[in-house]
This record gives structure tokens, C-alpha cells and sequence, in this order.
């Protein structure tokens, strides 16, 4: 590996050459070294040099691009080669969406680690937009969504379904029969998960199918906020039956669906659709067909 390119992109996204030394563990002259050579190689400056920080110059945004993919690839080279010598080893990076992340990777992780001790992994849970964004640029080995979405660039593979519902505080009292109405329904407030979320996604087109519009509408970034935000009384949401199981057997949440709704999605997982795709991948997609599957029974 080149180190002066992993010291130019350190120093790049840290904005300062101490905190690039403190992460790479070289003193602040050698990331000094390292950079001047770079610029003396390339004919060109990398950085504006700040009073309290740095940034990139025209130049060096391209080479910062270009120098992220060098080490993508490299870091690709060196795991498929650990993988041919020594087997069922290595390392992979997954990234989750909030629903699965939180509340069924877990025990897929689990059942990887048992089947599979010599791999290690590293887990990011975002929203499914950023998902996608992390697979496409190198940043996640493989993502597992729960959106629906195709792409030129990415392998998606369908392998769970999920059902979704309308959820209320157990003491919500807002309707008069066995079911909530549609009116009824508009009338609340609806708690949301961000844009760009699958669980805004769902909700979005569930209410639109039954032609509400929300009277209000209170956006949170978690699904642990949502719930607790719900069971305040603050307003009722839409949730993965999986992420309630808990609150549900304590009473302290209830579904609310009208008898009109049916809310099912799928749980996909993407990767980029490589020639050479590393052997972790496709052991880790096998067990979380199989594991996340069996869960969601």
C-alpha cells in the first residue's frame, strides 16, 4: 500500500495533520513527509493549510476521489487473497437499515459467528438511502435494505417479507369501534421516521392507498424515539410488527389497522455485482437468508 495516499485521505477527512497522526499512529512530522512528497510527485498542491485546519484544494478533491478507490481496491485485493490462502476468514463490513439493524441482525450475526469464527465484521446501521450509498461506493461489502429499489449498479435480492402496521398507545382512546376509521385516522398525529427511510417509505404509500392526509405530522430519526414517542401519547405510527413484539406482550402499545390495510414489504439484501466476489459475502448472504427467514416466522 501506498501509505502516502492513506495519510493524504486521513488527513483529508480528519481536516488537521495532528488528528491524521493520532489515527495513524506516526508522529505529525512524518504526515507532513508524507503529503509533500505526494505534492511533490504530483506536481500540485493538495491542501489549503488553515490556521486550525485544512482542506482540499481543486487538485486535491480529485485526488482524494481517486485515492479512496485506490484503497478500496487494495483493501479488496488483500481480502480476496486471505481468502484463497486461508478459507473461511477474513473480514466484512454490512450495512443495515434500522428495522432489520436493530432488531433481526443480531441474532443473524449470531449464527454467523457460530458457524464462522474465523470472520470478522463490522456493522454501520443507517437509513436505507445511505445503505445503498455505502455499497455503491465500497464504503459496506453488502447492504441489506427495506425499500423497495433497482439498480443498474447493484445485485438486490429479496429474502424476508416483513409485515407493517398502524400503532398506538395502548390507553389511546381516539376511535369509537373495534377499528379505527380513515377520518378518524386523519385526524391524529402521525410520528415518522426521516425521508429517505424505508419505514417513511411504507408509511408514505399505506397512507396515501387509504387517501389520508395527516393532520400533523411529527418527524423522528429513531425507532426507539417512535415508540417511546407513541407510547406518551404523542400521536400513533406506522412500524415493523417486528420492532413492537416487545411493547405489544407488555401492553404497552397496540395495533390500531383499519380492516382496509395490508402493509407487507421485503427485506433485500445489495451488493455490487463484481467479478470476483469475496467469499465472506456470499457466506454471510447465505446465512442471512436462512437465519432471518426462520426469524421472521
Amino acid at each position: 500500500m501506498d501509505h502516502r495516499l492513506l495519510t493524504f485521505v486521513t488527513v483529508a477527512e480528519e481536516k488537521s495533520f495532528t488528528r491524521a497522526a493520532t489515527v495513524l499512529h506516526i508522529t505529525q512530522p512524518a504526515v507532513t513527509q508524507h503529503i509533500q512528497n505526494l505534492e511533490c510527485e504530483f506536481n500540485v498542491s493538495l491542501l489549503e493549510r488553515g490556521k486550525r485546519s485544512v482542506s482540499l484544494t481543486q487538485a486535491g478533491k480529485l485526488a482524494f476521489h481517486q485515492a479512496k478507490q485506490i484503497l478500496a481496491h487494495y483493501k479488496e485485493t488483500k481480502r480476496l487473497l486471505d481468502e484463497l490462502l486461508y478459507g473461511d476468514s477474513g473480514s466484512i463490513v454490512i450495512s443495515a437499515s434500522f428495522t432489520f439493524g436493530e432488531y433481526i441482525l443480531p441474532y443473524v450475526l449470531r449464527r454467523f459467528q457460530k458457524l464462522y469464527p474465523q470472520i470478522t465484521f463490522m456493522v454501520n446501521i443507517v437509513n436505507s438511502d445511505e445503505v445503498m450509498h455505502q455499497v455503491q461506493s465500497r464504503e459496506a461489502d453488502i447492504g441489506i435494505i427495506e425499500t423497495e429499489f433497482s439498480s443498474e449498479n447493484l445485485k438486490v435480492v429479496p429474502f424476508a417479507q416483513d409485515t407493517v402496521s398502524f400503532i398506538a398507545a395502548s390507553n389511546h382512546d381516539f376511535y369509537a369501534g373495534e377499528v379505527p376509521t380513515v377520518e378518524e385516522l386523519a385526524t391524529q398525529t402521525w410520528i415518522l421516521r426521516e425521508k429517505g427511510s424505508g419505514t417513511r417509505e411504507v408509511a408514505e404509500k399505506a397512507l396515501e392507498d387509504l387517501d389520508i392526509t395527516p393532520a400533523h405530522v411529527l418527524e423522528l430519526g429513531s425507532i426507539q424515539i417512535i415508540k417511546g414517542a407513541v407510547e406518551a401519547g404523542l400521536g400513533i405510527s406506522v412500524l415493523s410488527n417486528w420492532t413492537v413484539r416487545k411493547e405489544l406482550s407488555l401492553n404497552t402499545l397496540k395495533l390500531v389497522n383499519p380492516e382496509s390495510l395490508s402493509l407487507t414489504r421485503s427485506f433485500s439484501y445489495v451488493y455490487l455485482p463484481i467479478e470476483w466476489q469475496t467469499k465472506t459475502i456470499q457466506l454471510f448472504a447465505s446465512c442471512l437468508t436462512e437465519i432471518s427467514s426462520f426469524q421472521l416466522k
